[in-house]
Protein backbone atom coordinates (compact mmCIF):
# COMPACT_ATOMS: atom_id res chain seq x y z
CA UNK A 1 0.00 0.00 0.00
CA UNK A 2 1.70 3.28 -1.06
CA UNK A 3 1.11 6.35 1.03
CA UNK A 4 0.63 10.17 -0.67
CA UNK A 5 3.03 11.49 1.74
CA UNK A 6 6.20 9.88 0.97
CA UNK A 7 9.55 10.49 2.41
CA UNK A 8 11.60 12.80 0.28
CA UNK A 9 14.84 10.89 1.43
CA UNK A 10 12.92 7.04 -0.26
CA UNK A 11 14.84 5.88 -2.88
CA UNK A 12 11.21 5.48 -4.27
CA UNK A 13 9.98 9.08 -3.66
CA UNK A 14 9.44 11.17 -6.98
CA UNK A 15 9.47 14.39 -8.20
CA UNK A 16 6.62 16.21 -8.69
CA UNK A 17 4.87 17.45 -11.92
CA UNK A 18 5.26 21.10 -11.81
CA UNK A 19 2.01 22.97 -11.24
CA UNK A 20 0.96 25.34 -13.95
CA UNK A 21 1.25 29.28 -14.31
CA UNK A 22 -2.51 29.90 -13.81
CA UNK A 23 -2.58 27.50 -10.59
CA UNK A 24 0.36 29.37 -9.26
CA UNK A 25 -1.25 32.37 -10.32
CA UNK A 26 -4.47 31.24 -8.34
CA UNK A 27 -2.24 30.72 -5.14
CA UNK A 28 -0.90 33.78 -5.30
CA UNK A 29 -4.04 35.95 -5.31
CA UNK A 30 -5.44 33.76 -2.06
CA UNK A 31 -2.22 34.77 -0.58
CA UNK A 32 -2.46 38.31 -0.81
CA UNK A 33 -5.76 38.38 -0.20
CA UNK A 34 -5.25 36.30 3.45
CA UNK A 35 -2.55 38.63 4.14
CA UNK A 36 -5.19 41.88 3.91
CA UNK A 37 -7.20 39.45 6.45
CA UNK A 38 -4.44 39.10 8.36
CA UNK A 39 -3.40 42.60 9.58
CA UNK A 40 -6.63 44.38 9.11
CA UNK A 41 -6.43 48.34 8.85
CA UNK A 42 -7.10 49.14 11.61
CA UNK A 43 -4.28 47.17 13.40
CA UNK A 44 -2.12 48.66 10.88
CA UNK A 45 -3.25 52.16 11.75
CA UNK A 46 -2.26 51.77 15.45
CA UNK A 47 0.87 50.55 14.60
CA UNK A 48 1.74 53.13 12.01
CA UNK A 49 3.94 55.69 14.12
CA UNK A 50 5.59 52.86 15.50
CA UNK A 51 7.01 51.78 11.84
CA UNK A 52 7.17 55.37 11.08
CA UNK A 53 9.71 55.94 14.19
CA UNK A 54 11.85 52.95 12.84
CA UNK A 55 11.93 54.22 9.89
CA UNK A 56 13.23 57.65 10.40
CA UNK A 57 15.77 56.11 12.81
CA UNK A 58 17.28 53.47 10.91
CA UNK A 59 15.47 52.63 8.09
CA UNK A 60 14.90 48.99 9.02
CA UNK A 61 10.72 49.40 9.36
CA UNK A 62 10.38 46.43 7.16
CA UNK A 63 12.67 44.04 8.35
CA UNK A 64 11.13 44.61 11.66
CA UNK A 65 7.39 44.83 10.92
CA UNK A 66 6.93 42.45 7.57
CA UNK A 67 3.59 42.37 7.55
CA UNK A 68 3.20 46.11 8.01
CA UNK A 69 5.56 46.77 4.99
CA UNK A 70 3.28 44.16 2.94
CA UNK A 71 0.05 45.36 3.86
CA UNK A 72 1.24 48.97 2.55
CA UNK A 73 2.17 47.30 -0.61
CA UNK A 74 -1.59 45.82 -1.25
CA UNK A 75 -3.51 48.55 0.92
CA UNK A 76 -3.22 51.90 -0.95
CA UNK A 77 -5.17 53.82 1.55
CA UNK A 78 -2.89 52.63 4.61
CA UNK A 79 0.42 53.12 1.81
CA UNK A 80 -1.34 56.46 1.72
CA UNK A 81 -1.40 57.47 5.37
CA UNK A 82 2.02 55.97 5.96
CA UNK A 83 3.56 57.88 3.36
CA UNK A 84 2.06 61.35 4.43
CA UNK A 85 2.63 60.87 8.21
CA UNK A 86 6.64 59.93 7.04
CA UNK A 87 6.38 63.01 4.36
CA UNK A 88 5.74 65.19 7.92
CA UNK A 89 7.93 63.95 10.27
CA UNK A 90 10.86 64.31 7.56
CA UNK A 91 9.92 67.76 6.39
CA UNK A 92 9.71 68.74 10.11
CA UNK A 93 13.23 67.33 10.72
CA UNK A 94 14.71 69.28 8.25
CA UNK A 95 13.67 72.16 9.00
CA UNK A 96 14.91 71.78 12.94
CA UNK A 97 10.93 72.07 14.26
CA UNK A 98 11.55 68.32 15.84
CA UNK A 99 14.43 65.82 17.17
CA UNK A 100 13.96 62.35 15.90
CA UNK A 101 11.86 60.31 16.99
CA UNK A 102 12.29 57.88 19.85
CA UNK A 103 11.03 54.41 19.38
CA UNK A 104 8.81 53.20 22.44
CA UNK A 105 9.22 56.27 24.09
CA UNK A 106 6.93 58.17 25.89
CA UNK A 107 6.54 62.05 26.94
Amino acid sequence: MSSRFEDPASPHHSEPDELPADVIRGFLRILESVRVQDMPCSEVFARLDEYVEHEMLDHEAAALMPLLREHFDICADCCAEYEALLGVLEQSQARGDAAPPEVGGGS
